[in-house]
Formats: structure tokens, C-alpha cells, sequence
């Protein structure tokens, strides 16, 4: 789990990964998280980057009547002027790396 690190970094905040249990209390995160040894507490601050393994929560699937009106909602698009994001902070101009050669799978 590279990603959420970096993020956190990025953002220069504290990363809390691989949470098995995360408790919220005001602006105080805990997170239980596994380890060979055993388990882990770990806490920090708000604003955090949290990363959760899929045993964290059981899923909820949407029911037939959930779906259909789902359908029926509005969909708000936003520009990123609406958003506050200047166009050369995303895409090409904002990327901060570059891809340098590519190639196809090669046959099985």
C-alpha cells in the first residue's frame, strides 16, 4: 500500500493504513490494523489519509426499488471553474510525471 503514503505526503498530512477498525472521535482518528504479530492502534489528527482493507465493513447492495430511483436523481456536472481549479493544475500541463515509453503486452 504505496498509494495512500504518498497521498498523505502530498497533502503533508499524517497517513493511517491498512485499517481494520477505524473509530472517529471529534478530530481524533484510531485505527486497529493488523500485523503479523498481532494488532496495531494507531491514532492521528484530522485531516488524515485513512486506507481500509475490505473487512472493515460489510457491504450493503442496493435494493431493486434503491436502483430505480437512483435512476431518476439529477446529475450535477461542474467545471473546474466552479470547482476553483485553475486548467493548468490537471491534465498534461498539471501532471507531475511523464510517461516515457510504452509497449504492447507481448503475446501469449
Amino acid at each position: 500500500q504505496v498509494m495512500p503514503h504518498m497521498i498523505a505526503e502530498r497533502l503533508g498530512v499524517a497517513a493511517l493504513t491498512g485499517a481494520r477498525k477505524l473509530t472517529v472521535d471529534g478530530s481524533t482518528l484510531t485505527v486497529e490494523r493488523q500485523t503479523e504479530e498481532g494488532y496495531e492502534v494507531v491514532t492521528a489528527s484530522t485531516p488524515a489519509v485513512v486506507s481500509v482493507w475490505d473487512t472493515i465493513n460489510e457491504p450493503r447492495y442496493p435494493s431493486f426499488k434503491g436502483i430505480m430511483a437512483a435512476k431518476k436523481k439529477p446529475v450535477q456536472t461542474l467545471s473546474l471553474g466552479d470547482l476553483g481549479v485553475a486548467a493548468a493544475e490537471v491534465g498534461f500541463d498539471g501532471a507531475t510525471s511523464a510517461v516515457v515509453e510504452h509497449s504492447k503486452r507481448p503475446p501469449r
